[in-house]
């Protein structure tokens, strides 16, 4: 699993410690081999926030063994947060316009729970739709 560990997200000891193979951003740089950034919009409830995150990490990293994966993680500020699950996101999240101005490579997008019966009267539909279209620009 070429997962390079990139940034101090907490999620990357977690799958060392699950035998999963992380690359140290050190050995990375030294590799010879095609990097692919991909960012997770995760707008999972705050209960499954860092599960989530782990699940496609997994998901990614175990599909490819000649790539390096790069996993930029980043959320929609209008989803109501938790202090710590918006802790987490602001320690660890890239914002969007981080997102856009480095590119990638694919996208995923996690489910949110919807409180309206139309998904245009969801607080995140504005911003979600900007990425939507932003991603089909660039992809």
């Amino acid at each position: 699993m070429p997962l390079v560990a990139f940034s101090k997200l907490p999620t990357f000891q977690r799958l060392l410690d699950e035998q999963h193979d992380v690359l140290s951003l050190e050995k990375a740089t030294h590799q010879d081999i095609r990097e692919q950034h991909i960012g997770i919009l995760n707008m999972m409830p705050d209960a499954s926030l860092q599960a989530t995150e782990r699940q496609f990490m997994r998901l990614v990293g175990d599909c490819n063994q000649i790539v390096q994966f790069y996993i930029h993680l980043f959320t929609i500020p209008d989803i109501k947060r938790g202090k710590q699950a918006q802790d987490w996101i602001e320690q660890y999240y890239e914002d969007f316009e981080s997102i856009k101005q480095n590119g990638l490579d694919a996208l995923i997008i996690t489910g949110a729970n919807p409180a309206s019966e139309h998904l245009e009267q969801e607080s995140f539909w504005p911003m979600l739709t900007q990425v939507i279209d932003w991603a089909k620009s660039i992809m």
